[in-house]
Order: C-alpha cells, then sequence, then structure tokens
C-alpha cells in the first residue's frame, strides 16, 4: 500500500520491510505492523488506511 501510494503521488521512497524483532523493539514497536519514517514510528499496531499513508508520502 506504502509503495502504490508513493507511485500514485509521484513520490520516489526507499521502502524496507524489517522482519527482525530485536529491530522493531529498538523503534518501540510492539505491535506490528508498524510504519518508521526519517526514523521516527508514524503508526503501529494495524494496517493504516490509504489516505494516511498518501499524507505520509506527500510530506
Amino acid at each position: 500500500m506504502i509503495a502504490q501510494a508513493a507511485k500514485e503521488a509521484g513520490v520516489e521512497i526507499e521502502l524496507e520491510k524489517i522482519t527482525d524483532m530485536a529491530e522493531i523493539l529498538g523503534y518501540g514497536v510492539v505491535s506490528t505492523p508498524g510504519v518508521v519514517l526519517d526514523g521516527k514510528v508514524v503508526h503501529a499496531g494495524g494496517i493504516p488506511g490509504p489516505d494516511q499513508v498518501r499524507a505520509w508520502v506527500r510530506e
């Protein structure tokens, strides 16, 4: 969803899926999925809505 929203917005992003629990916990995320932008957790604990994702990639 994030890659698609970025594509639709014409924004180039680097998207990485982290599966290492130690790294995930290092961000303070205890409920996945989590979304981290520029080192800051912007969402955790559920699938974000499309409007929210589009807002993130436009910022």
